[in-house]
C-alpha cells in the first residue's frame, strides 16, 4: 500500500526524542507531528527528508470527504 503514513518515535538513554515521518510528501509531515511536538515541548532540531521536498499528490474527491 503506497499511501501508508508512518511515524517512528525513538527515545534514547538521555531522554532525547526523535520522530521520523515516512509516507508523507510536502509540509504535511509537520501537520502530522504538531500535536506530538506541542505535547513534548520545544523542538530542538528539525531535519527534512527528501519526501518533504516532493509535491504531495492531489486529493481525490473521496479523500477530501474523509480528511
Amino acid at each position: 500500500m503506497d499511501d501508508m503514513k508512518e511515524l517512528e518515535i525513538i527515545i534514547d538513554k538521555e531522554g532525547k526524542i526523535s520522530v521520523q515521518v515516512r509516507g508523507v510528501k510536502g509540509s504535511a509531515c509537520t501537520d502530522l507531528t504538531k500535536a506530538l511536538e506541542d505535547a513534548l515541548g520545544e523542538v530542538q532540531e528539525r531535519t527534512f527528508t527528501q519526501e518533504y521536498y516532493e509535491k504531495p499528490p492531489d486529493l481525490t474527491e473521496e479523500q477530501k470527504l474523509w480528511e
